[in-house]
């Protein structure tokens, strides 16, 4: 296996990279956690302390995507996201880093507080487009006309709905993650790993690490959206998995079988905390001092936790969850979490 690791650790590195975050970041070990759910080895890889604005795994994501956009010389990032968006919080700081103007073209949404990412977004004097509209047809036809413009004016816009990097940076970027991750789970010599990680791009990166390693990791991804609005996901991740695999010369093909996905924890829709999800940040934070955020690491956890209690486990697994951040939601959803516990 180390021919095969010192093999992919060479294909990255050929790939243009803009330093961003601190790494690693650390493999928590949760006792106390361990204790209220009566399970034995869970550790928290703790990619909500990646470090720049809040953290979170995206940070991975965007040393690729920031090198690729310095290597190609643009000078704007056009992006497209909601105001509770992680995604936008740590592309604008990315690229203030880099030295790159940000516009964020900005969708309507349920959450319409000045909070959280939004008001991050306002303090790092972010051009923002809010759009009345949540098509995204129309959010990406407005970003092509917005960079249009831009080009007359002499600029060389990067246009997130057009750019097919976009996904390969963010698996990219966990592949290189899991690689960090396994020198941890070796140096502890832990067994029978049961990985726990919100559904995505970033999932997919594990996998094809797991799978090129030959590694028995089982990967469970906990999706934050329903079924019928994203049921291409795990086929759409696996194409986008299957042609960075060829970008890094692997000798792989992910399948469905490599990967869990699970939609049983979404609750009404993206976005809208559930019981359980609410449930969970609180039982985080008053037994590990972590907090989770809403939208995403809430719902994936308490996937982990159902499991728990369904006996999924034995004392000889090792579970990991991959806390990718998302921290300043909290404040955004801090009506949700006060109405829970004034219950």
């Amino acid at each position: 296996m180390n021919a095969k690791l010192r093999y992919l650790e060479r294909e990255i590195n050929k790939l243009p990279k803009f330093n961003l975050g601190y790494f690693p970041t650390p493999l928590q070990k949760c006792p106390n956690l361990e204790k209220a759910l009566k399970v034995q080895n869970i550790y928290i890889k703790r990619d909500d302390l990646t470090g720049l604005a809040y953290g979170g795994n995206k940070v991975r994501h965007l040393e690729f995507r920031i090198g690729d956009i310095l290597k190609n010389k643009y000078d704007i990032f056009i992006n497209s996201d909601q105001k509770i968006s992680n995604n936008s919080r740590i592309n604008a700081a990315a690229c203030i880093k880099a030295g790159i103007k940000y516009i964020n073209v900005m969708s309507s949404s349920h959450k319409n507080d000045n909070q959280g990412n939004y008001l991050l977004q306002k303090l790092m004097n972010v051009e923002i487009h809010e759009i009345d509209s949540n098509s995204e047809e129309e959010i990406e036809n407005y970003c092509i006309e917005l960079g249009k413009k831009l080009i007359l004016k002499g600029h060389k816009p990067y246009i997130r709905p057009k750019q097919e990097f976009i996904k390969h940076s963010s698996i990219i970027g966990y592949i290189s993650g899991a690689l960090e991750l396994l020198h941890q789970i070796n140096k502890l010599n832990l067994q029978n790993i049961k990985i726990y990680q919100v559904a995505g791009n970033s999932v997919i990166g594990l996998s094809i690490f797991k799978k090129h390693c030959d590694l028995d990791w089982e990967i469970n991804a906990i999706s934050p959206y329903l079924y019928n609005s994203k049921k291409d996901m795990q086929k759409e991740g696996i194409k986008n998995g299957n042609n960075v695999a060829k970008l890094l010369n692997l000798n792989l093909k992910l399948d469905s079988s490599d990967i869990n996905y699970d939609y049983n924890f979404v609750g009404k829709d993206y976005g809208i905390s559930t019981k359980s999800s609410i449930q969970a940040i609180e039982l985080l934070a008053k037994t590990e001092s972590i907090f989770l955020d809403p939208v995403y690491t809430a719902k994936s956890m308490s996937g982990l936790i159902e499991h728990v209690n369904n006996n999924k486990f034995s004392p000889k697994d090792n579970i990991i969850f991959i806390h990718s951040g998302g921290t300043p939601n909290l404040f955004t959803y801090a009506k949700d979490l006060i109405k829970n516990k004034n219950k």
